[in-house]
């Protein structure tokens, strides 16, 4: 039964008498109990909506879905089914979400109204190409598609140079009324790396869709995308793409919705998921609740020579570099763990096992000489990541490293980056507002984040 509010009318009219003040004890009990039933409430929504997830994925969710009851800073309740298929031209796939799903992020007011729009008219332009050529109709004639590709015979680059136009892409292909489009054959399909979001961009030319637009003819390579006399045009890599569309942010928008629009197109599929999920769980890693340092210490430039690069060779010269990074990032996030990749494992190594923050970490976790300040982990780095565009292999699953970095560093904080486009797309994805370049272009040398420890301890 309700009980009427203290000092207001009983049922028979008389005015009920005040209580007691609770004791501070009865208001911390009382709040411990509302956090908990909330986090039940959530443990038992989450174990019915994830039946079919994997443990591993649950098991990720869920940890973060409890930090955030318990004060962490991000919250992934309503984010709806962890797990979810997607149907496109190729058939039925998994894909799992990241971050929020592709519905919650087209109801952020922030997101302009063209991107909501074009998301909706994408899909529905979409089907109707796919229906009219089903029954050989001509009522779809007047579809046209925009397409980033790299095909057998193109000369594409690596991952960020294919990925971080993608959002300018978007904003061509709405002012140019075209149905965006993605396909890679080499290294592998991009579908085994990333995939459409439910609810999502579904970009897939695989299976009939795949057929039909080979029937269509020239996909024109470079072709311009206001020549409506050309069913498709289609192009590799755009480098001024992305400042372009940074500069749209900046002046336009006022704030950040690359990382938004990325992930109405892009989601990791169920394998880079599990990779991802496993990862996380075994370092401890809670979205937001990390920070990054991403070193591409192969970039050829200054005598740097992509294929006869050793670590051994440029040691001095990475070591500086890796320990600006690791300040940098220990700067812009004090006090946490630091997430740490490259595309040379014997960085990643000699940051973990041979630096000074290595022998800091050893100090104070085992003989507890002082506070741990800076904690840096890393995924398996036995084997080096191969770089999309250089690299022999043809399996998929010798790529997925270089996704599941990307993605992890999209998920934390903060990213310190250096020069190239990798580190500065996996800094864009984590929203870009928490970002420090390390090396290049508007580069910083950043104060030692060990020395600032020290300094306080010997106050």
């Amino acid at each position: 039964m309700l009980r009427p509010p203290r000092g207001s009318a009983t049922a028979n009219g008389a005015a009920a008498p005040p209580s007691k003040p609770p004791s501070s004890h009865r208001v911390a009990r009382l709040a411990l109990g509302v956090v908990l039933a909330f986090y039940a409430a959530a443990v038992f929504t989450l174990q019915h909506r994830h039946l079919n997830a994997s443990a591993s994925d649950f098991a990720t969710l869920l940890e973060a879905t409890k930090g955030a009851f318990l004060g962490g800073p991000s919250s992934l309740l309503g984010a709806g089914d962890n797990s979810s298929k997607f149907v496109g031209s190729g058939g039925v796939g998994e894909a799992v979400l990241s971050h929020r799903p592709a519905h919650l992020i087209l109801q952020n007011p922030k997101l302009p109204d063209w991107v909501k729009g074009y998301a909706e008219w994408h899909g529905r332009e979409r089907q109707r190409y796919i229906e009219a050529k089903r029954t050989n109709s001509t009522a779809a004639d007047d579809v046209k598609f925009l397409m980033s590709r790299c095909l057998q015979s193109d000369k594409c680059g690596g991952a960020s140079d294919r990925l971080q136009d993608m959002p300018y892409n978007i904003m061509l292909a709405n002012q140019t009324n075209r149905v965006l489009l993605v396909r890679w054959e080499k290294p592998a399909p991009l579908e085994n790396f990333l995939v459409p979001p439910e609810k999502g961009i579904d970009w897939t030319v695989q299976g009939e869709m795949h057929q039909f637009l080979l029937a269509e003819g020239d996909w024109n390579l470079r072709g311009k995308e206001t020549d409506f006399s050309k069913k498709i045009v289609s192009t590799i890599r755009r480098d001024s793409a992305a400042p372009i569309f940074r500069k749209y942010e900046s002046d336009v928008v006022g704030h950040k919705i690359y990382h938004e629009i990325f992930r109405l197109l892009f989601s990791p599929s169920k394998a880079l998921a599990e990779r991802v999920g496993t990862t996380m769980k075994e370092l401890d890693l809670v979205p937001k609740q990390y920070s990054s340092v991403h070193l591409r210490v192969k970039y050829p430039v200054k005598g740097i020579d992509e294929h006869t690069f050793t670590f051994q060779k440029h040691k001095d010269q990475i070591t500086r570099w890796a320990t600006n990074a690791v300040n940098c990032a220990a700067e812009l996030h004090p006090n946490t763990t630091i997430y740490v990749s490259s595309d040379n494992n014997d960085t990643v190594g000699y940051l973990l096992e041979e630096s000074h923050f290595a022998k800091h970490y050893i100090d104070a976790t085992k003989h507890k000489k002082h506070p741990l300040v800076v904690q840096l982990v890393a995924r398996d780095y036995s084997n080096e990541n191969e770089h999309v565009a250089f690299s022999s292999n043809k399996e998929a699953d010798g790529f997925m490293s270089v996704f599941e970095d990307m993605t992890i560093m999209g998920m934390g904080k903060c990213v310190a980056h250096g020069v190239g486009g990798y580190g500065r797309l996996g800094a864009a994805l984590s929203g870009g507002e928490c970002v420090a370049a390390h090396r290049g272009r508007h580069s910083k040398v950043c104060s030692d984040a060990l020395a600032r420890i020290q300094t306080k301890i010997d106050e």
